[in-house]
């Protein structure tokens, strides 16, 4: 029997530590490949190492939210199966996690519901609903993620989205071509294709439309 994989995404280095701890023990026969600890390292380790069977996603990430993390890999993946979980009361992030296309949505609180998650999780599986909020298999959620329509900031690549971040945190092109390890002139391509992405008319106007964009979420 081919063995489970499991990757885990929170910003917590402890929580990571104490979730493998746990699984590890609760499913000696699970693999967990590997761990995040912010959103966009998660996206970064997803396209770049093996793809897990199953991902857990915290949902309060501090550089991108949870439900960003998980609908930008769902669009892509049909096969995925997403663990959203939090600290926080679950109605909290319902209709978030269910809309952005995981499988379940588990508290923290309790390791072994989402050890008895993993152990489930199969390509037909989805979890309870939460509040009133259902959930869907991951080939579901993929035909209905992918199906959406993109505009605005939302449209642009992870990479843009960053580039337009850290322009909202006062970096200069020059800086985050350092930051980024890119060319200055690799940057400014990236600015340019935001810019007519999303409309905006300038710097000033697409920096606007992302910090409006976030405090909506």
């Amino acid at each position: 029997m081919k063995m489970k994989t499991v990757a885990i995404v929170d910003n917590d280095s402890w929580t990571i530590s104490a979730l493998r701890m746990f699984l590890n023990t609760k499913l000696p026969s699970v693999d967990i490949i590997w761990s995040a600890l912010s959103g966009q390292e998660a996206l970064k380790q997803y396209a770049e190492e093996p793809c897990p069977h199953v991902l857990l996603v915290d949902m309060s990430l501090s550089d991108m939210s949870g439900a960003d993390v998980i609908r930008r890999i769902r669009r892509y993946d049909q096969t995925v199966i997403l663990l959203a979980i939090t600290a926080f009361p679950l109605e909290r992030y319902a209709i978030q996690a269910s809309g952005a296309g995981a499988q379940a949505l588990i508290s923290k609180r309790y390791p072994k519901q989402i050890a008895d998650s993993i152990d489930a999780a199969d390509t037909s599986w989805f979890g309870p609903d939460v509040d009133g909020v259902p959930f869907q298999t991951a080939r579901q959620a993929f035909y209905r993620v992918s199906a959406e329509k993109l505009s605005g900031v939302e449209s642009l690549t992870t990479t843009e989205q960053r580039v337009v971040e850290l322009c909202a945190q006062g970096f200069t092109s020059v800086e985050i071509a350092h930051t980024m390890g890119n060319a200055v002139a690799t940057v400014n391509t990236h600015l340019r294709r935001a810019l007519d992405k999303t409309g905006a008319r300038n710097r000033t106007q697409l920096v606007a439309m992302w910090v409006r964009n976030q405090s909506m979420r």
